[in-house]
C-alpha cells in the first residue's frame, strides 16, 4: 500500500505539476513575470533564483503552484506592464487556460495511444464508429479479477491481474468457456498457463473430483477483449471519445451537486483522494493500460472541473475577469473575498468527499 501512495502521489504531482506549468509557460510567453515556479507546496526545502523567477522545491508533495506578478490585484506590482493584473482580457485568458490545456493535452495522448495499441472496455459508452473509423476487436482472454483464499487457484500461485493463456490445452475466451473446460476434466491433472506481469508461467494442478462452494479452480475472471483503430483513424476516434469523457464528468458533477444538496450525500460515482488511491491500488494490478485509463480521466476531470465557474478556481478567474469585461464593477477587494470562500468551500467539499471515501472501505 505504501507503495501504491508514493505512485499516485507521483502521478497526482505530475498532472498538477504540468498543469502549473500551462500557466508558467503562457505567463512567460505574455510577458509576464513569474515570481516563482514551486514544485510541491511549502514550506519551502530549497529554493534557487533564475532571470526573476525563483525555483523552489517545497515539502508537501501534492502538487505545485505558479505565483504571478500582481495576480492578486494588490500592491505596487499590479500597475506594472509585466503583471498578471496590467494585461488585457485575452492574455489574462489564455494564461488561466493553459493549465486546463495541458491536462486535456495529457488525456488525449494517452487515449490516442490506448486507442491505437489496444483498449479494454473501461469507457463509458461505446467507442465510436464514424464512416470508414471502426474499432477493430482483438481476441478476448480471462482476466483473473478474484481468487478464493485456500482455493486450488490460490494454491497454485493464481493471483489478481493475472491473464489464462491456456487450461487443459485449450484458450477460454469466456467465464463460461472456462467452467465448461473444467468440467469436463474434473478429477483430473490439467496445466494452467497464466501471464503476469508479461511472464508466462506454467502450472499443473490436479481438479476435485467435484465443485465446491469456491467452484472448482477458486476464480472470478473476465472476459478482456480489447478494441483498437488504425493509426489514421485513432486521432479522430480520440476526440470523440475525450468529448464522451467530457460529459460523463460534467454529468457525475451535476450528480454530485444535486446529491449533496438534495440527500445531503455523496453520490456513489464520485470519490476524492483516498478513494483514488485505493482505486489505483486496484488497477495496479490489472495492468498499466488500467492504469493509464485512470490516470487519463483524472487528468480530464482536472480539466473539466477547473474549467467550470466557480471561486478559486480558473474558471472562476475567469468568469470575473469576462465580466469587468461587460462592464460589471467588482472591487478587487471583493474578488479576494469570493475566491477565499470559494477556496474554503472546495476544501470543506474534499474533506466531505473523503470521509465518504473512508465509511465506503469500512463497508
Amino acid at each position: 500500500m505504501f507503495i501504491t501512495i508514493i505512485l499516485v502521489i507521483i502521478l497526482f504531482s505530475f498532472l498538477i505539476i504540468a498543469h502549473e506549468f500551462g500557466h508558467f509557460i503562457v505567463a512567460r510567453r505574455n510577458g509576464v513575470q513569474v515570481d516563482e515556479f514551486g514544485i510541491g507546496f511549502p514550506p519551502r526545502l530549497f529554493g534557487r533564483k533564475r532571470g526573476k523567477t525563483l525555483y523552489s522545491i517545497n515539502l508537501l508533495p501534492l502538487g505545485g503552484f505558479v505565483r504571478l506578478k500582481g495576480e492578486d490585484g494588490e500592491g505596487e506590482a499590479v500597475s506594472s506592464p509585466d503583471s498578471f493584473a496590467s494585461q488585457g482580457t485575452w492574455v489574462k485568458t489564455k494564461i488561466l487556460l493553459a493549465g486546463v490545456t495541458m491536462n486535456l493535452a495529457i488525456a488525449y495522448v494517452i487515449i490516442l495511444g490506448l486507442l491505437m495499441v489496444g483498449i479494454p472496455p473501461l469507457l463509458p459508452g461505446k467507442l465510436p464508429t464514424i464512416g470508414p473509423i471502426k474499432p477493430i476487436t482483438t481476441s478476448a482472454q480471462l482476466l483473473v479479477i478474484g481468487v478464493e483464499p485456500g482455493s486450488l487457484a490460490a494454491q497454485s500461485g493464481l493471483a489478481k491481474g493475472d491473464r489464462l493463456t491456456s487450461v487443459a490445452g485449450e484458450s477460454p475466451a469466456t467465464t463460461q468457456e472456462l467452467r465448461e473446460i473444467l468440467s469436463k476434466h474434473l478429477g483430473e491433472s490439467i496445466t494452467v498457463v497464466r501471464t503476469t506481469n508479461s511472464e508466462t508461467i506454467t502450472r499443473t494442478v490436479v481438479l476435485p473430483k467435484s465443485a465446491s462452494d469456491k467452484g472448482v479452480l477458486g476464480v472470478s475472471t473476465l472476459s478482456e477483449s480489447k478494441q483498437h483503430y488504425a493509426w489514421w483513424a485513432a486521432p479522430v476516434a480520440a476526440v470523440v471519445v475525450l468529448f464522451q469523457l467530457i460529459l460523463a464528468t460534467l454529468a457525475s458533477f451535476g450528480d454530485l451537486v444535486r446529491s449533496l444538496f438534495t440527500q445531503a450525500k455523496v453520490t456513489e460515482g464520485v470519490t476524492g483522494p483516498i478513494g483514488v488511491t485505493v482505486l489505483f491500488g486496484e488497477v495496479f494490478q490489472y495492468g498499466w493500460t488500467y492504469v493509464l485509463v485512470l490516470l487519463a480521466s483524472v487528468s480530464l476531470s482536472l480539466a473539466v472541473i477547473n474549467t467550470l465557474p466557480l471561486p478559486a478556481l480558473d474558471g472562476g478567474r475567469l468568469a470575473l475577469i469576462l465580466a469587468r469585461r461587460a462592464g460589471v464593477n467588482i472591487p478587487e477587494r471583493l474578488e479576494g473575498v469570493v475566491h477565499a470562500v470559494g477556496f474554503v468551500s472546495l476544501i470543506l467539499l474534499m474533506i466531505v468527499i473523503s470521509i465518504t471515501d473512508i465509511a465506503r472501505l469500512g463497508r
